[in-house]
């Protein structure tokens, strides 16, 4: 199968449209879905989410290692290792669903005294665990025959299945919110959401691989070697978790779930910015896997630098915007109450997040090569910092405490660790690297932030749509100097477009 830069661009546009659609969605949908909760049911509709999350510590990094393997089978011809890593994995993910269900039982009836939830709500808190349990179970079961459509570099399909799910899921949420369903009615519908997905997953890959329409039995030794490589991954997950997860408990816990509203307004924000870069960089672990099996370290340099420029160049305007002016556009999108507090949160976040996004196509290129057992211990080290730092520092200076602990832990990490390894796992100068890689980048973003420090305090937004209009009107403050900067180094693959970049397989 022969992928060429016109097919991988195109999937990577079809892969940013069905994410645009997916972060618009919910703008839209977090007030109205605040407003008719209410600030407490919101608060407890997200620590039922951030709770159930932690199941995704059982994914045990099965995805990435079936994309890997996957990847690398199909290149070398075979086919055949590849329907053994898929059927193994599959029961393996069946096995864990099991699990799951056991698992939320128990955090059901843990969950209204760790969190004070009043008695009126009790019953509907355990019941939207139980039933976000259930969906994660199946989403986690569904990600195999999702993981393969990556692994053959069909984000066509996977992105047309992320817009049915978005399109299908906000009707749903909208309607039940409308007519009073409450939280329970939006985990039931996410468990309806999650059956039609998987479903189409699954179609989708057995019809463009039918070999796999057959499950093979259990295989020992595939699952010592799917367990060699996510053994890592598994801890990377699981610190993953920690850190994207856990923010949100600890303000309900020192605090009230009533609060946990003014901090997820934040995270949210972060976490859809962050899934605009996320999303590209993922792309990256099957064209990494394809170069390392041919011995391609050239092209996978290129990758890591190109791919980090595009990351920040996508990324840097967004964080500008929300650093400098997320107070304002909070005020106007959720309401004045929100504003001071969460657009102050988001300001702590984002100090994090900048570096996180620069170090995102090296972690698709790490995964890929299968290199990434150095990243599972500098995750756990982040994700224990963090969480002793956000645990120290909520009892001295509240709620912006947690933040500080996240961000102070994820700066350490993406400073001190990233930048070293990944220049010297693919040989590369380190200080070169970062001024290719980040330098370039954060050359353009300069005008771009200055004119919107001087749209902030000198001209007034009413509403959204003014916001949006003078955001847009300076988008050619950051354009142009991108322009200048970067045409020369990308000229050469704009014009290529039907250079083959994978080769055949």
């Amino acid at each position: 199968m022969i992928v060429t830069r016109t097919q991988f661009l195109r999937n990577a546009v079809l892969n940013w449209t069905a994410l645009f659609v997916g972060l618009l969605v919910p703008f839209f949908l977090s007030p109205f879905t605040v407003h008719h909760l209410g600030n407490l049911a919101y608060g407890i509709w997200v620590l039922v989410a951030s709770s159930v999350s932690y199941f995704h510590l059982l994914d045990l990094g099965l995805r990435n290692a079936v994309i890997t393997f996957v990847s690398q089978s199909r290149t070398l011809g075979k086919q055949e290792e590849s329907r053994r890593v898929v059927s193994t994995a599959m029961w393996l993910r069946l096995g864990i669903a099991v699990i799951i269900l056991m698992l939320a039982g128990l955090i059901a009836a843990w969950f209204p005294h760790l969190f004070s939830i009043p008695y009126q709500l009790i019953r509907a808190a355990r019941l939207a665990i139980v039933f976000s349990a259930l969906s994660l179970a199946v989403t986690l079961t569904s990600g195999v025959p999702a993981a393969v459509l990556a692994a053959v570099h069909r984000y066509d399909l996977l992105s047309m299945v992320a817009l049915l799910r978005t399109v299908l899921r906000t009707a749903g949420f909208v309607v039940l919110v409308d007519r009073g369903f409450g939280i329970v009615g939006l985990s039931i519908w996410e468990l309806v959401s999650a059956l039609v997905v998987g479903l189409a997953y699954t179609t989708a890959c057995t019809w463009l691989c039918p070999e796999l329409r057959k499950m093979l039995p259990p295989d020992r030794a595939m699952i010592r070697k799917l367990w060699g490589y996510s053994a890592y991954a598994f801890l990377i997950t699981m610190g993953g978790a920690v850190i994207n997860y856990t923010d949100n408990g600890i303000v309900g816990l020192f605090l009230s779930p009533g609060a946990v509203i003014f901090y997820a307004i934040a995270a949210n924000l972060i976490l859809y910015s962050r899934e605009v870069i996320s999303t590209m960089s993922s792309m990256f672990v099957p064209v990494a896997s394809s170069f390392e099996a041919g011995g391609r370290t050239e092209q996978l340099r290129n990758l890591l630098v190109r791919g980090t420029q595009a990351s920040l160049l996508l990324s840097l305007p967004i964080s500008i915007v929300l650093f400098v002016r997320g107070e304002t556009f909070i005020t106007l999108w959720m309401g004045a109450e929100y504003g001071s507090l969460s657009g102050t949160l988001l300001q702590i976040l984002l100090v994090n997040q900048i570096f996180t996004v620069a170090n995102l196509t090296s972690s698709g290129i790490v995964f890929g090569m299968a290199k990434h057992r150095p990243l599972a211990m500098w995750v756990l080290f982040e994700a224990v910092t963090n969480l002793l730092l956000s645990v120290i520092l909520v009892k001295r200076i509240g709620i912006y405490g947690v933040a500080w602990g996240t961000a102070l832990a994820g700066v350490i990490c993406n400073l001190v660790f990233w930048p070293r390894y990944i220049a010297k796992l693919l040989q590369l100068s380190l200080r070169s690297y970062l001024w290719k890689a980040w330098g370039y980048a954060a050359l353009a973003a300069v005008p771009f932030g200055v004119a919107c420090w001087y749209q902030e305090h000198h001209v007034q937004a009413n509403d959204l749509v003014h916001f949006f209009a003078q955001t847009t009107a300076i988008v050619p403050v950051f354009v142009l100097p991108a322009a200048l900067l970067f045409w020369k180094k990308a000229s050469p693959y704009v014009l290529a477009r039907t250079e083959p970049v994978l080769g055949t397989d």
